[in-house]
């Protein structure tokens, strides 16, 4: 639901960093608040390099995918690109394997071929049968979209096992609390390297932006809470199973795209591709 309020906030042109500078800083900032309040302090008193070795992967990775996911939100349908997100099931059980030495089964195997069989139908298109058409151009725009949405897939497949790492050394509040501050940190970089400073200054200054802001802090609040709850997860339980049970999200894309975006084009092979994915999800889940 996150990725859906910041896809409605993108549709304001050229506030991809603005709004990921303001909803992750928003974010971490309630992790601290969270974490000081439980244990009266900002920072544990020792940090091991393991801790520093995760935290970095988790943040780099994350500046990275999330720059990639507002792109493909700017382009694709919502409902067309979101199920890719469970292609990092095809990878998210490679990691834990060196790291942890959490193995795969035949089950869990048999599950990712059919994420990959829902991506391969989600993704299938007949060049001649929309030629010259708006749909034609819908569709060219949600193939660009798959390939930013790639990138992020590829970098979410690893975050998991970085944050484990991170939270392991230190504590799920801490981790959550420093790893969303550094990404915001990320993207007001990329603010001032884009020369963006005069739009942030202008969103908190405007009247006319404040249903945007709220949208914004909105997206920040839900990736606390979703964030929130993966992270306390991945504390009591192996990597792929944890991520496993996130990639029901091709379901709720679905819908979402449905009922709020109003996308109605190709449903049949959305609900095919969608289902294909969700049961994928399902085995790997059952496997562990």
């Amino acid at each position: 639901m996150g990725a859906a309020v910041k896809k409605k906030s993108l549709q304001t042109p050229g506030m991809n960093n603005v709004i990921g500078f303001i909803s992750f800083t928003f974010a971490g900032s309630a992790f601290g608040l969270m974490h000081w309040l439980k244990t009266g302090t900002v920072s544990p008193a020792h940090l091991s390099p393991q801790f520093w070795h995760g935290m970095m992967g988790y943040a780099g990775l994350n500046i990275v995918g999330a720059w990639f996911l507002y792109r493909a939100l700017d382009m694709a349908e919502f409902s067309h690109v979101m199920p890719f997100m469970a292609l990092t099931s095809l990878a998210v059980i490679v990691p834990p394997m060196f790291v942890f030495g959490e193995m795969p089964t035949l089950l869990s195997v048999g599950g990712i071929a059919l994420v990959a069989a829902g991506a391969l139908v989600m993704n299938w298109h007949n060049e001649l049968a929309h030629a010259g058409t708006p749909i034609a151009e819908l569709k060219q725009r949600n193939r660009q979209g798959v390939l930013y949405f790639l990138a992020t897939a590829a970098c979410f497949t690893f975050t998991p096992t970085a944050a484990k790492v991170a939270i392991r050394e230190s504590s799920v509040l801490f981790a959550s609390f420093l790893g969303h501050l550094l990404v915001g940190a990320g993207f007001l970089g990329m603010v001032i390297l884009c020369r963006e400073s005069a739009r942030l200054m202008r969103l908190f200054r405007a009247r006319a932006s404040r249903a945007l802001l709220l949208g914004i802090l909105a997206a920040g609040t839900l990736i606390v809470v979703e964030n929130g709850c993966i992270n306390a997860a991945l504390a009591e339980a192996p990597v792929a199973s944890v991520m496993a049970i996130k990639r029901m999200m091709p379901l709720f894309a679905f819908v979402i795209g449905l009922v709020y975006f109003r996308e109605r084009t190709e449903l049949r092979k959305k609900l095919v591709s969608t289902s294909l994915m969700i049961t994928g999800a399902i085995l790997v889940t059952l496997a562990k």
